[in-house]
This record gives C-alpha cells, sequence and structure tokens, in this order.
C-alpha cells in the first residue's frame, strides 16, 4: 500500500467506514489526468484510481453510489483542489502484477518469520557464551528484517548483505506517518555497521591467524543483539500496520 491509501482508511475508520477501509487494504493507488477541463482556465480534471486485488476490485464495483462519493470525498481532502491539481473522478482497477505482489508479501512473511528465528537462536547462543556465533546469528536477523521490510515497501530487496544509501532512501520515503516514530533510519545504520563483520564473525582475521572468538566477546554480542531486536521489532510492526492500518 502507498501512503495515499493508508491515508484514504484511515479517513474511512474516523467516518465509521470501517467495511469500506477494509476493502482498500493491500490497494495501490495512482492520479492520472484526464481529457475533461476543471475549474481553472485550460486546466484537466485529474482521476483519482485505486488499484485493487481481484476478489476486492470486484466487490468495489458492486459498492453503492453513496459510499463511492464517501470514497471520493476522502481523497478530495487528501487532495484539495488547487490550479496544479483537480481530482473530480474515482475509478477502480485490477491491481496489475497481483501474483508476483502476492508472491512477495509470502516472501517477506517468511524471510520476517527466520528472522524471528535467528533472534532467539543468538540469543540461545549468548547464553552459551558462544559470541561470534551469536554475532552471526544477529547479523542474520539484522539482513532478513531489512530485507522483507525492503519487499513490503518497494517490492525490491538488496541482493548484497547490506543496503545503499539510494536503497534505503527510498524506503524511508514510503514509511507511512503513524510509524515514523520508530526510526526506520537507525535500521540502516545497523546494517551498515554490522553487514562488515558478516565474514570476520564466522572466519576472523585469516590472514592474521586470529579466530573470531578473540574478536568477538560478550559487550558485542550484547550490542548486536540490541540492534537485531531493534530491527526485528520494527519490521514486524510495519507488517502488522499494513494489515490492519490504525
Amino acid at each position: 500500500m502507498d501512503k495515499a491509501i493508508i491515508q484514504l482508511i484511515k479517513k474511512l475508520k474516523h467516518r465509521n467506514k470501517s467495511d469500506l477501509a477494509k476493502l482498500l487494504i493491500g490497494c495501490r493507488s495512482r492520479i492520472e489526468e484526464t481529457d475533461q477541463y476543471g475549474s481553472y482556465w485550460k486546466k484537466f480534471l485529474s482521476c483519482f484510481i485505486i488499484y485493487a486485488p481481484t476478489e476486492k476490485y470486484q466487490r468495489l464495483q458492486k459498492i453503492c453510489q453513496e459510499d463511492r462519493d464517501v470514497i471520493l470525498q476522502c481523497v478530495l481532502e487528501l487532495y484539495p483542489k488547487n490550479e496544479e491539481l483537480e481530482i473530480g473522478f474515482l475509478d477502480f482497477k485490477i491491481l496489475p502484477n497481483e501474483k508476483e505482489i502476492k508472491r512477495n508479501i509470502r516472501l517477506a512473511y517468511s524471510w520476517l518469520e527466520r528472522s524471528g528465528n535467528k533472534l532467539s537462536e543468538g540469543k540461545a547462543l549468548l547464553k552459551k557464551f558462544k559470541y561470534p556465533e551469536a554475532i552471526s546469528s544477529f547479523q542474520e536477523c539484522i539482513e532478513l528484517s531489512l530485507k522483507s521490510l525492503s519487499l513490503l515497501l518497494t517490492d525490491r530487496y538488496s541482493k548484497e548483505h547490506k543496503f545503499d544509501e539510494k536503497e534505503f532512501e527510498e524506503i524511508l520515503t514510503k514509511i507511512p506517518e503513524s510509524l515514523e516514530n520508530l526510526e526506520f533510519y537507525k535500521l540502516y545504520l545497523y546494517s551498515k555497521f554490522w553487514s562488515n563483520f558478516y565474514i570476520v564473525a564466522k572466519y576472523g582475521l585469516e590472514k592474521f591467524g586470529i579466530g573470531p572468538e578473540k574478536l568477538f566477546g560478550e559487550n558485542e554480542a550484547n550490542l548486536a543483539e540490541k540492534h537485531a531486536e531493534k530491527c526485528y521489532f520494527t519490521s514486524l510492526q510495519l507488517k502488522n500496520y499494513l494489515e490492519n492500518p490504525w
């Protein structure tokens, strides 16, 4: 879902239209200019398009005119009329690439579950004083959490063990306003930091003949645990929010 759809869902819930709000979960939006003149000189009206999964599209097509008007009114509250943009129409269309999007969601959920498993695994290893192994698990938790987050928000994920600034900048632009207090930007820092130790935590400094047990102790493992928890629970909260925006 994009930010406009999330805002629509919130507005509909505020109007006690939870049934309509539920129909928009999982939808996406786009604004397209029409060839019909609007209120301003030589300016055209635009159409707000809601792209919905097939099942929801079929249900949206059957809603009454009153409900369509309610949705359009909420859209107009989001985009007040001005010389640059004047929305006059509402339309529903089937979500493009629906199968791919559903596959991405399933994959993101799978990665998030694995991330939670890696967090638990790391905690168990930490209790056994196996610090390098614990750090490896926490690092994988961080990586899987961020890949899941990226897939949910952008339909893409980094093929590397870390994200570059441009990739994460796009992620930040898609964070729902209600979750901005969770400091998603810190996840980029944690990913960037711990990805540097991906190989070292497993094999140590081979050129110097120093194993990972000489490099990582309790303090480093505790720090990795805190960062992994932040990444996992922040990504989990995003998943839950996208399933039911408030």
